[in-house]
């Protein structure tokens, strides 16, 4: 296994920060996810190398808010590494965008590798689970998810409310 380079280390530090103002997840979380080498591979694969440092400084320049991005290379750029950290797929570029990038790969949607759609952010904005993917555990579906209200449940009583349990008005 050859070492990484810190220029390279330094590239995926960058992505990472990128990607952290993307996404609204801090960058170890991203990390964490164990996707974050794929998916800047996969960037560099899908638009070059060059478009994706003129990304990075743009977002750079624009202190970290991709609204401030003016160019439309980079603004998609943006749309899709979000779309990718969120369900793990790499999305079809905007026909302008492909055309301007001069790149030789098909303009497709697909699944950057099987573990993606199982990491995909999407799932820990609701602390939900990809379905036969990560199982929760035994009877966590009782539970309402963390941060949810409060719901009643069978059999509690409801002040005022009429019925068998209901104190009625």
């Amino acid at each position: 296994m050859t070492p990484k380079t810190s220029t390279s280390a330094r590239s995926l530090d960058d992505f990472l920060t990128a990607s952290a103002a993307l996404t609204g997840f801090g960058a170890f979380e991203l990390h964490g996810t164990g996707m974050a080498e794929l998916y800047h591979e996969t960037a560099r694969e899908q638009v070059g190398e060059p478009a994706l440092g003129r990304f990075l400084g743009a977002l750079a320049a624009a202190g970290g808010d991709p609204d401030g991005i003016a160019d439309e290379t980079s603004r998609d750029i943006a749309r899709a590494l979000a779309h990718t950290w969120y369900l793990g797929v790499w999305p079809q570029l905007a026909a302008s965008v492909h055309a301007a990038l001069g790149r030789e790969r098909a303009n497709t949607a697909f699944t950057v590798s099987p573990e993606a759609h199982t990491e995909g952010l999407v799932w820990r904005t609701f602390h939900g689970h990809p379905a036969g993917a990560k199982p929760p555990g035994f009877g966590t579906w009782a539970d309402p998810p963390p941060g949810a209200p409060a719901v009643a449940r069978a059999g509690d009583r409801f002040r005022g409310v009429p019925g068998p349990r209901g104190g009625g008005a």
